[in-house]
Parts: C-alpha cells; sequence; structure tokens
C-alpha cells in the first residue's frame, strides 16, 4: 500500500511538471504485459511440436498438435492480454478430436516472448503473420482482448478458408477497457487520461477507437459464437452483448459462474465450442461447393 501511495504522489508530481512525461509512464503501465506476473520457461507444451512464424517481427514461433495430415484443415487459439498461449490449453482436446490441427502462440511480449509492453497493432500483425503462416486456419478462438487482434486479422485476409469464429469474454473496445482501467497506482487525472489516448494513438499508428471488433468486424459475415459469464468481474457483459448485437452473424450465449480466466477451462464451454465449429464448418463447406456447382 505504501508502494503504491508513493508511486501515485510521484506520477502526480510528474505528471503536473511534465504532463507529456506524465502520460507516457501512464501508457507503459497501461500497456504491460505482464499484470499478471506470467514469464513462463519455453518449454514445449506436452503433445506439441514448434512452428516458425514467418513475417512477424514479435513472435518467432508458435505451438502446433497435430501435422498436416489433419483432416478438417487449422483451428487457431488466440490467448487474451497479460495472459500466453498456455490459459488456451484446453481447448485443444475437443479441438482435436474434431480431426483438427491446433495451433497456439505467445503474442508479442507475452509468454516467451522478450518484453514487458506490446500494443494492439503489434498483436493483431502477429496473428495475421500467423494465419498467413498456416494457411488453413478453418476457426478461430479468442479470448479477451485478444478476440480484438483476431478479428482485425481475420477481415484482412477475408479470402481464406475461414469457417467461424468463437470469441470468450471478449472485450469490444479497447477504448472501453481503457476508460474502465483504475490506473495501475497511477493517479489518472483528464489530463493524464487525455494523454494516454494520444500516446497508444502515437504507438499504434491508429486512434484508439479503432480498435472496436463492431466496427473492424463490419463486413465479417462467418458466423460468430459469442460467450461470456454475466457476472465476469474484468469484462463486463455488456460488451458481449455489444459484440453480438454489432456482428452479422453472431450469436450470444450466456456461461454463469465460469469467471473471465476459468471460462476457458470450463468443459461446458469446451462441448460449446467443438458444437458450434460442428455445425459451421459443415455448412459454410456445403454452402461453398454449392457456389462453385459441385453436388
Amino acid at each position: 500500500m505504501k508502494a503504491q501511495l508513493l508511486r501515485r504522489f510521484v506520477h502526480t508530481v510528474v505528471g503536473a511538471m511534465a504532463p507529456s512525461t506524465g502520460a507516457r509512464w501512464a501508457t507503459d503501465v497501461f500497456s504491460s504485459t505482464r499484470t499478471l506476473g506470467l514469464h513462463p520457461d519455453n518449454v514445449l507444451p506436452l503433445g506439441a511440436d514448434r512452428f516458425t512464424v514467418i513475417g512477424s517481427p514479435d513472435v518467432a514461433n508458435g505451438f502446433l498438435w497435430g501435422d498436416g495430415r489433419a483432416t478438417e484443415g487449422t483451428a487457431l487459439l488466440v490467448h487474451g492480454w497479460a495472459a500466453d498461449s498456455s490459459s488456451m490449453h484446453s481447448l485443444v482436446p475437443p479441438l482435436r478430436d474434431l480431426g483438427f490441427r491446433v495451433a497456439a502462440f505467445d503474442g508479442p511480449a507475452h509468454g516467451v516472448r522478450d518484453g514487458d509492453q506490446a500494443t494492439m497493432t503489434q498483436y493483431t500483425r502477429a496473428v495475421g503473420a500467423v494465419l498467413d503462416t498456416l494457411g488453413d486456419v478453418r476457426v478461430v478462438v479468442a479470448h479477451s482482448l485478444g478476440g480484438i487482434a483476431a478479428i482485425g486479422a481475420a477481415v484482412e485476409r477475408a479470402g481464406r478458408p475461414l469457417d467461424c469464429v468463437v470469441l470468450v469474454a471478449p472485450a469490444c473496445t479497447l477504448g472501453g477497457v481503457l476508460d474502465r482501467w483504475e490506473g495501475g497506482g497511477l493517479r489518472l487525472t483528464p489530463a493524464v487520461v487525455q494523454g494516454i489516448y494520444g500516446e497508444l494513438h502515437r504507438r499504434n499508428g491508429v486512434p484508439v477507437s479503432h480498435w472496436d471488433i463492431v466496427g473492424l468486424g463490419a463486413s465479417f459475415d462467418r458466423p460468430v459464437l459469442v460467450m461470456h459469464d454475466p457476472a465476469d468481474p474484468m469484462v463486463p457483459y455488456s460488451d458481449a452483448e455489444a459484440v453480438a448485437a454489432g456482428l452479422k452473424d453472431a450469436t450470444l450465449v450466456s456461461k454463469p459462474g465460469t469467471g473471465h480466466m476459468g471460462i476457458l477451462m470450463s468443459k461446458d464451454v469446451g462441448a460449446a465450442v467443438s458444437a458450434f465449429v460442428t455445425e459451421h464448418r459443415h455448412r459454410n463447406r456445403n454452402r461453398n461447393r454449392n457456389r462453385q456447382g459441385i453436388v
């Protein structure tokens, strides 16, 4: 508590004397990827092989369960902010049981990657590089802020053979996350908050308002399953409602009692993912066959 009070005091002084410095400091804290204290050893998860990611300066490799002989293509798991790929491992078995090979990776400055700060631009480009590297991704399952990066990257690759997307406890906008942020022990005056918006714009190359699942996904026509705990203490249920209402073909399913991280480990959620993927992989492939005149 004393350390937090001292940090707040120092930041207040710095913010008053040098507002731009105070804003940069606060943006560093907001952009931290290590708030959960995670920095795992760089070891292969059980049953996985490494694959090299082409085209990303921030993510050199990822993990792959299964091989090119998988009958259904690839399912990609995208973790949330300040977590890492291990948070998604419980979804590997149900997707493997459906015949997919399953891929996951640690995002920029997350997990085994170097660094402790990242931007949404870096994360979205990393997801895109993984999609390009793997080539045959049919399913994407993304958690929390990873959903923004996943939708952003998928929309830029509209011609790829993606069947469906699952968003688990999605944060709808980066601006909403910033508005709810308590400051990590810093004093967030209106001037500092405005400075954070400006600094994030500078670092990302686009304004904070750009990072909006509904805005990014306006043209996205693949089926989307949205699952969220109404009592999630980290991301409000209203974000999931906004995502489901704003995307063209989205279904919202409530998963009470699962929490923000626990929802990933729920057997009921794993079963819901399997059922949704099974339904839409067949429907979409039959639709594509009909478009090509194949009977």
